[in-house]
Formats: structure tokens, C-alpha cells, sequence
């Protein structure tokens, strides 16, 4: 059997749009027609890639502590341009964060958001266009 290249590189680039369509369809994991506020101490933050995650410990209402994870939408590279570093949430910071509730109620964890720093300070984490309430008002790791 011969294949012709224009026929193998439509193919490649069928099977990449199905993929990069299957690792971001977001709504199956995520409720993005819902937001849910948290505040919490921040754990660690890791600008990496294939998605920058936020760790923050939550205290809830009867006191018991819970870890939270905030997956940001979009990519390292994003927020890196955007001036984001590690050292953007210092640990130990108390922030609070507006994002996507997870589907899981068990997982403690929410998509994208924007974290509201001790100063008032919002900024987008993860990019990606946050869709929540308070969607715009920051961007990236400057605080514009």
C-alpha cells in the first residue's frame, strides 16, 4: 500500500487536531459555567508546563486544614511572558482565588482563576482567559 505525502501530512494534522481537541476540552473535567472563591496559604507554585499549578492550604469552616490545587488553563511559556516567576505567590502568602470548580467535589481543586494578593493585587493564574466574575480586572504576574 503507497500513501502520498499530501495525504500523510493531512493525516498528521488530523490526528493533532484531535488530540490538542481532547487535551482541552475543558468542560469535562472542569464546571465552567460555575466559580468558587477560596482563600488560603500558599504551598508552592510551579510554572511548568503543560500547565502551571498553584497549591494552596485551606482552612475550612470547623477548622480542619485541606490542600488545594489550582491548575491554570493555559501554558508556563504564557505566564512567563506575562512576568510571572515562582517567586510571583511567595509560600506562606495568604491569597484567595476565583476559579472553575472541579466536576470531582472530592478533588479540592479548581481551574484557571484570579488570585487576589494580601494588597489587593489580582492577577490571572495560568492564562488561558479566565471566563469567572472577575475575569480582565489582572493579568500575568505584574499586576496591571
Amino acid at each position: 500500500m503507497r500513501f502520498s505525502v499530501p495525504s500523510i501530512v493531512g493525516g498528521a494534522f488530523f490526528v493533532a487536531a484531535v488530540t490538542v481537541n481532547a487535551h482541552h476540552s475543558m468542560p469535562n473535567f472542569w464546571f465552567m459555567d460555575r466559580t468558587v472563591e477560596i482563600e488560603g496559604t500558599v504551598q508552592s507554585v510551579k510554572i511548568i508546563n503543560p500547565h502551571p499549578e498553584l497549591v494552596l492550604e485551606v482552612e475550612n469552616p470547623g477548622g480542619a486544614k485541606a490542600v488545594w490545587r489550582i491548575t491554570g488553563a493555559g501554558n508556563a511559556s504564557a505566564m512567563i511572558r506575562n512576568g510571572w516567576t515562582n517567586r510571583t505567590l511567595e509560600q506562606g502568602m495568604k491569597v484567595k482565588v476565583l476559579g472553575h470548580p472541579s466536576q470531582n467535589t472530592a478533588a479540592r481543586a479548581l481551574l484557571a482563576g484570579i488570585v487576589t494578593k494580601p494588597d489587593g493585587t489580582q492577577l490571572e493564574f495560568g492564562g488561558g482567559g479566565f471566563r469567572g466574575g472577575a475575569a480582565g480586572q489582572g493579568r500575568g504576574g505584574r499586576g496591571q
